[in-house]
């Protein structure tokens, strides 16, 4: 299981049931899809109108985003992205990264009430994996 994938899951699944923008973004790259690879692993999100599908696999994407966990984050965050590679479509993932940047910036306010009871779950499940991930990262560059 992968924290940053799963934190992009959840992230996705929560933008959607929140924010018309990021609902827009989903109808504008409905049929395209945007890949990320980081540390050997790939994952790719499949846009339909009004969900991204998150998958993991060698599937063929209309843009992919490679670099370390941090740029990654760093570039969906709309910081320098020197660090990480956009390849392919980078007008699709520019639009994807503007829709839902805010949704990676800002942390959702837990419970939601309007919200399904699993979407909470999830975030929560996120939360946790992300937070293993960095103390893992961190205990590996004190070693």
């Amino acid at each position: 299981m992968n924290p940053l994938r799963e934190t992009m899951r959840a992230t996705l699944r929560a933008a959607i049931a929140t924010s018309a923008e990021a609902r827009a973004c989903t109808d504008r790259l409905a049929g395209k899809s945007i890949a990320f690879e980081s540390l050997g692993e790939r994952w790719v999100v499949r846009f339909d109108s009004g969900v991204a599908h998150v998958e993991s696999g060698d599937i063929e994407a209309d843009a992919t985003m490679r670099g370390s966990p941090v740029a990654v984050l760093g570039a969906l965050l709309g910081g320098e992205r020197h660090a990480a590679a956009v390849l392919g479509d980078a007008a699709a993932f520019e639009d994807f990264r503007t829709s839902f940047r805010p949704h990676f910036s800002l942390p959702l306010p837990l419970p939601l009430p309007h919200a399904p009871r699993h979407l909470a779950e999830d975030i929560g499940d996120a939360a946790h994996l992300a937070a293993r991930a960095a103390q893992s990262a961190l205990e590996g560059l004190l070693a």
